[in-house]
């Protein structure tokens, strides 16, 4: 007789149910343990696909040992399924889910998953679906998982990330998402977005309106460290906030930022709107920004000192307190309004140095803007020269700064007199200056001090005539005369070009008149000399600083009846000037007793050209040329042999002081 065998299951293979949104693939409802009471009945699911933009996370072997399906119903009370993407793959979760004709929803929670817990919630109700993330405590390897890693590599962190989207059809309309970041590190391939042990908490909250996302934005960053090219944001303490809301318009690559609003405590505060357009590289279309700080010590050390790396003003340090306000359009600065008071500036170079500034700045692009700008300070150093207290007015527009009301700086015991001074920027070219004031009783004594230079006594007074710089060339117009060593120093024809070039060209003629010698040379190591000295350069030329051609003579005058005494030091270096031996003679003979001689005229001129210099004296010898000649007692005359000495040989005397023989003192 044949065997019967019992019937163990009943399999009954649905398909598969496709709804507006979601999609269920390959169901199959299966009764097993027949001959056993109660007998299991379980439904199972190969995949769950979500909609777009979501479609990346599928939810694949669901198993349902609780569910019911009746009267156009699909309810799964209690199961078991899995969350799968293109880059991942989890464990098994707690699931459930409910499937209607209008009305589709599914909810998995407790998964477990790189150390943290994740919940995903979806729902769909006629053309409109909503989905929710939460995951607490997830390792930043999963999120490094879900991107390449060519863009950014995380090494350690956790993050809790909290997302809500809603839409209809494959379109996204409301997105809401906090994240909170727990000891993040991690960089992108090119080192310009860096984090280190970063800990924040930000929030993002977005509309789309026909296309246009409206959102808004915070962000609070509480510890570890941002490094974002050039900038190292650092917490150390400081608590750091960012609060905006705009516009994406994605379809013209635009941005609208309505309010902006970054503060970081004891630091400072930058608020303001803006538009940007990222079609073609980033560009900043228009600004309107608002900066406060009473911290400018570490504002700069933050925010500026990065900026100044590898510019002219790297080594610039800023102290005290500012507000500013500016317009920027089209990328270019429009307007500025600064307010600033107990502003320190200091520069590790020794540039310069501001003590004690305050006052206002107002510029605008507009030609026709006519809001004044006042600044002053305590203390202002230019490199070794220090400028005392004082205040400027003057009008900034475009590219021009004039300044509106004379005004005298103090400096060194006297005085500069800025009478006139104008700046106009000029588009692909040098810009204009024109200057105009005087200089007035200056302490040489201090000046010497400022510049390390061998002390001197008495004061500069003179007047600085119109002084303009344009077309790369820099012109005085009319003479400037220096009161000096209770003489007169004229200078004309002043002229320069390529003042700011590798190879600058400069002319000039000097008058030099009744200078006091005691006074020029009781300070330095030459010897002393007393008497009057006059002279000239005449049609001096210099290319790179360096003399080119000129035509001097230094002497003493023919009306000068003062007292002529010259020092057996000054006399030496004077006979070697020329290239003579007085210092032997004068220790060989009974003119070494003597301190002091007299002396009738002294002078010495010279003739540059092709680098050679054609020397001269106060009258010709039989033999060569006087340098000095005899008056009083005892009685000196130097005469000079060699009349063409090349100028880098002479420059090299003048330096060393060396001896030759080609002077006799008599």
């Amino acid at each position: 007789m044949p065997t019967a065998h019992a019937l163990d299951s009943v399999a009954l293979d649905v398909g598969t149910l496709t709804g507006s949104q979601w999609r269920l693939e390959n169901i199959n409802i299966t009764l097993t343990d027949l001959a056993q009471s109660p007998q299991k009945l379980a439904l199972t699911i190969a995949r769950l696909s979500l909609p777009k933009p979501f479609n990346d996370l599928n939810l694949v072997n669901i198993r349902c040992t609780a569910f019911t399906w009746q009267n156009k119903e699909l309810l799964c009370k209690q199961g078991r399924a899995k969350m799968r993407s293109k880059h991942w793959q989890s464990p098994a979760a707690n699931f459930s889910f409910q499937v209607t004709e209008k009305h589709s929803s599914f909810k998995l929670s407790g998964l477990q998953l790189a150390g943290g817990n994740i919940a995903v919630e979806g729902e769909e109700r006629g053309e409109h679906w909503q989905l929710q993330i939460n995951a607490k405590a997830v390792d930043g390897k999963l999120i490094q998982q879900l991107m390449p890693q060519e863009i950014f590599k995380l090494q350690a962190g956790k993050l809790d990330v909290k997302l809500t989207a809603s839409g209809s059809h494959e379109s996204v309309n409301k997105l809401a998402l906090t994240v909170g970041l727990n000891g993040l590190t991690g960089q992108t391939q090119d080192g310009r977005l860096a984090t280190e042990a970063l800990m924040a908490a930000a929030t993002l909250n977005a509309q789309n309106n026909n296309g246009v996302w409206q959102w808004q934005t915070y962000v609070e960053f509480n510890g570890g460290a941002l490094y974002l090219e050039p900038l190292y944001l650092e917490a150390a303490g400081q608590h750091s906030v960012l609060d905006a809301r705009g516009d994406w318009d994605a379809s013209n690559q635009r941005v609208e930022i309505h309010s902006a609003s970054y503060q970081q405590s004891n630091v400072g505060a930058l608020s303001g709107s803006a538009t940007i357009q990222y079609k073609d590289g980033i560009s900043l279309d228009k600004a309107r920004l608002s900066l406060n700080s009473d911290n400018l010590q570490d504002f700069s050390a933050i925010y500026l000192k990065p900026f100044f790396e590898q510019t002219v003003l790297q080594g610039v340090t800023l102290a005290g307190h500012l507000t500013a306000d500016f317009s920027i359009n089209q990328q270019a600065l429009t307007a500025l309004v600064a307010s600033f008071n107990h502003l320190d500036i200091k520069d590790e170079a020794g540039r310069g140095e501001v003590q004690g500034g305050a006052g206002r700045l107002n510029w605008s692009s507009d030609e026709t803007f006519s809001q004044s700008s006042e600044i002053a300070w305590q203390q202002l150093r230019v490199r070794a020269l220090p400028i005392g207290p004082s205040r400027l007015s003057f009008l900034g527009r475009a590219g021009d700064i004039k300044l509106l009301k004379k005004t005298r700086l103090p400096f060194l015991g006297g005085a500069i007199a800025v009478n006139h001074f104008s700046f106009q920027a000029k588009k692909q070219q040098e810009p204009e200056v024109s200057f105009e004031g005087d200089v007035s009783n200056v302490s040489l004594e201090q000046l010497s001090l400022a510049l390390n230079w061998a002390p001197l006594s008495g004061t500069i007074s003179g007047q600085i005539p119109r002084v303009e710089y344009s077309n790369k060339t820099l012109s005085l117009g009319g003479e400037l005369i220096v009161k000096v060593f209770d003489g007169e120093i004229k200078i004309s024809n002043l002229a320069s070009s390529g003042l700011f070039t590798d190879f600058p060209k400069f002319h000039s003629d000097l008058e030099i008149d009744n200078l006091d010698l005691d006074q020029l040379t009781s300070k330095f190591e030459f010897g002393g000399i007393t008497g009057k000295l006059s002279g000239y350069v005449r049609q001096l030329y210099m290319e790179n600083w360096q003399p080119v051609t000129f035509y001097a003579w230094l002497g003493t005058p023919d009306d000068d009846d003062s007292r002529h005494r010259i020092s057996q030091k000054a006399v030496k270096n004077i006979a070697n000037i020329g290239g003579g031996g007085a210092a032997d003679i004068l220790s060989q003979s009974f003119l070494s007793f003597f301190e002091t001689f007299g002396y009738d005229k002294l002078g010495l001129g010279c003739y540059l050209h092709d680098g050679v210099c054609q020397l001269m004296g106060v009258e010709a010898t039989e033999s060569g040329y006087a340098i000095i000649t005899p008056g009083g007692l005892p009685r000196i005359n130097v005469i000079g042999y060699n009349p063409r000495v090349d100028w880098n040989v002479l420059m090299e005397r003048l330096k060393r002081i060396t001896t030759s023989d080609e002077v006799i003192v008599e």
